[in-house]
């Protein structure tokens, strides 16, 4: 394998990628299973020096390929009970309608889709009195609509989540206040230090020093072992722009299954399929959804061809995502 020659894994075989060779590419796989793998052990890997590896990884920085540092955290651990989602029809006379949905921090996703619904949005709930809140601002949007049309999707379990399996079975887990803040700050990083590393136990130390909190660095450092060990962190990443790898279709894919083997499909088909990076079960006849990437629609064929390899899908039904509008951290503050 000659030194540019792209890293042998489907999720970065785009056709208009970047000029990134198969370092580049690794560092970005790695970074995103662990970002705060030291650049010593990620120069092992590759055989580079950890000098080497700084000066790729800033680079990646500057052009905008890393856009920054977060972690991806498990939604019922932190107090988020339910995730919903809602389809709404709009026509393009209505951008306040879009605009209202981005500024809710209950919501962490929003699209621009194809079909007879426009928007679809992920809502992240803490509970029924905050559902209703939630229901009752999208009631009185949706009244001043032309259409005046949306529905509901309750998730009844969530397989993946961001490229990530979600165990059911974590332990249980109440994070107080400076854990709060130190889950805000690591969700947040990019937002509040723009640097191409992720924030150290020391810097976050500061910071929460900075809202009043005083906590020495070792303090932290415990704090963040028992957040991780209990499920509540499900992996430290990076935020890296898909378009500039060549990724550049988003899909929504409702599967239709046998019944009798839901769990089976969804845990050992589809959660280990690098193109699908969210899936949830449904109350929907088409009872999971995936949330699909792939470097163009002509390679989704491929895709649909895989899925049809199960006996157990029956159909498909899929949703191309023109637009994403909102891309943000699960929330973990007031909302409305």
């Amino acid at each position: 394998m000659s030194q540019d020659e792209p890293l042998a894994h489907d999720l970065f075989r785009g056709k208009t990628r970047m000029s990134l060779d198969r370092y580049d590419l690794s560092i970005l796989e790695i970074l995103e299973n662990d970002s705060r793998v030291s650049l010593t052990d990620l120069g092992k890997k590759l055989g580079l020096s950890r000098f080497g590896v700084r000066d790729r990884i800033e680079k990646l920085f500057r052009d905008q390929v890393i856009l920054g540092h977060t972690i991806v955290l498990n939604p019922p651990l932190v107090g988020l009970r339910r995730t919903v989602f809602f389809e709404l029809k709009t026509n393009p006379h209505e951008p306040w309608l879009a605009a209202l949905l981005e500024e809710m921090k209950s919501c962490d996703m929003l699209d621009g889709i194809t079909g007879e619904y426009s928007l679809l949005g992920r809502f992240r709930i803490r509970g029924e009195e905050h559902f209703g809140q939630i229901l009752k601002t999208i009631d009185k949007a949706m009244s001043k609509s032309f259409f005046k049309k949306y529905r509901v999707i309750n998730t009844i379990r969530t397989f993946k989540e961001s490229d990530v399996p979600v165990e059911t079975k974590a332990r249980a887990s109440n994070p107080d206040n400076i854990d709060r803040e130190i889950l805000r700050i690591l969700l947040n990083q990019s937002k509040i230090v723009r640097s191409p590393r992720p924030l150290s136990t020391i810097q976050i130390g500061k910071l929460l020093c900075n809202l009043g909190i005083q906590i020495s660095q070792p303090a932290v450092s415990k704090r963040l072992t028992k957040l991780e060990s209990k499920g509540v962190i499900l992996r430290h990443t990076i935020m890296v722009d898909q378009a500039k790898l060549g990724i550049k279709a988003k899909l929504i894919v409702r599967i239709k299954v046998n019944p009798a083997t839901y769990d089976t499909v969804a845990w050992d088909f589809l959660t280990p399929m690098k193109e699908i990076t969210g899936l949830y079960r449904t109350g929907e006849d088409y009872g999971l959804l995936a949330i699909t990437r792939v470097s163009d629609v002509s390679r989704y064929d491929s895709f649909l061809l895989k899925l049809y390899t199960s006996k157990d899908i029956m159909d498909t039904h899929t949703t191309l995502v023109l637009e994403e509008r909102k891309k943000s951290p699960i929330p973990l503050g007031e909302d409305l």
